[in-house]
């Protein structure tokens, strides 16, 4: 099977969600699977048969990216789900592994190219929202309380 990983994060750094993606990855190509991995233009390289690491183009400015929600996820975000979008237009994958955020990009792609899509939802987004003191906007929060209930509902197979 060929999966296409998209993983908005530093990967590899060792951090909750960049170990579960190494660890996903490790299992999944262990079982005999290819892995592509969409991820930030941040972390340390990973060597392991069967997995590609796919990384964005830098963002000026941008070294590194703190745990939590921040402004700078914005731009390596755009940057993720556009070049897991050009994944997607020249090469045939099996399917979508995302995690976090990457669910709701998840959800589009495979509502344009008929992926499959897994969903690995490691933590509550409007929690981040909340417990990093990012934002006191109820109506973000909100936004978020919405795009994480909806998020799961979409990524039945294709």
């Amino acid at each position: 099977m060929r999966i296409l990983t998209i993983a908005p994060q530093p990967f590899f750094q060792p951090r909750g969600t960049p170990f579960s993606e190494l660890y996903r990855a490790r299992a999944l190509t262990e079982l005999g699977h290819e892995v592509d991995m969409v991820t930030y233009p941040i972390g340390e390289d990973v060597t392991m048969p069967g997995l590609r690491i796919l990384r964005t183009p830098r963002v000026p400015g941008i070294r590194r990216v703190r745990i939590g929600p921040s402004l700078a996820k914005i731009p390596l975000d755009a940057l993720v789900f556009t070049s897991s979008l050009k994944r997607l237009l020249t090469n045939r994958y099996d399917l979508l592994d995302c995690h976090e955020e990457a669910g709701l990009m998840g959800v589009l792609l495979s509502r344009l190219f008929g992926v499959p899509t897994v969903y690995d939802m490691h933590s509550s987004l409007p929690e981040q929202l909340t417990n990093f003191r990012y934002t006191r906007s109820s109506i973000l929060r909100g936004l978020m309380a919405v795009t994480e209930r909806w998020t799961p509902k979409f990524t039945a197979p294709a």
